[in-house]
């Protein structure tokens, strides 16, 4: 049988930490989470690894993924979260990234494009007894406009293209975390409202899959 706890305090002792995440609350929610229980259509066994892992169990979700631990912890890091605040995620998958928020926020809307996968999500956040997350089914390209404005909009992929439905989501302010792929070349960034403008802000460069094709520039598109 895996020891999954020694797994999960191996993950942010030599994983998180050596990645420069300092934040207490960041590391407690890290070390907390059992992210065994989001382990659906993946691998168990690898679902503790520094590597992205794929949910590769059906053939509908070959092209999804899991940031791995210290890329997502990085980032969440970076985005500054409040404990007050109001965020959304978009591609929530089975709601690990989602759980891990909502230890730092007030309120986390989650959304993914596979009813399926709200689902999963659904019933591992209630199995923890966890109330501030709402899951809901909807195209990752249009965001979740019924609860907007979020202070933050968390991404979980790559991108060539931030829709504008998105960009109209995030109040004054706020922040939209995520890579942003030029060239083939990734970078972690935050775009942050600024009046009518987004300003871009690039953090570190890292490449991922992108999270889907409609955030593609069309003419790369080869599904």
């Amino acid at each position: 049988m895996s020891d999954f706890n020694s797994m999960r305090i191996n993950m942010v002792n030599n994983q998180i930490k050596p990645f420069a995440v300092t934040d207490t609350k960041i590391l407690d929610a890290f070390g907390e989470i059992p992210r065994e229980n989001f382990s659906q259509y993946s691998n168990e066994a690898i679902i503790y690894s520094d590597n992205i892992v794929y949910l590769s169990s059906k053939k509908k979700y070959q092209s999804r993924f899991y940031l791995s631990p210290a890329i997502l912890a990085k980032m969440i890091q970076i985005a500054d979260i409040q404990n007050d605040e109001k965020i959304l995620e978009i591609g929530c998958l089975t709601g690990y990234s989602s759980t891990i928020l909502s230890k730092l926020c007030k309120k986390v809307f989650a959304i993914d494009n596979d009813q399926e996968l709200i689902d999963i999500a659904n019933s591992n956040v209630k199995e923890l007894g966890i109330s501030n997350i709402t899951f809901a089914h909807n195209a990752l390209k249009d965001g979740y406009p019924k609860k907007a404005p979020y202070d933050v909009i968390f991404i979980h992929g790559s991108i060539e293209v931030l829709p504008d439905d998105i960009c109209s989501q995030i109040r004054e302010n706020g922040r939209i975390v995520t890579i942003s792929n030029n060239n083939n070349v990734g970078n972690v960034v935050v775009f942050k409202k600024a009046g009518s403008f987004l300003d871009k802000i690039n953090y570190f460069e890292i490449s991922v899959p992108y999270i889907s094709k409609e955030f593609m520039k069309k003419n790369k598109f080869t599904f």
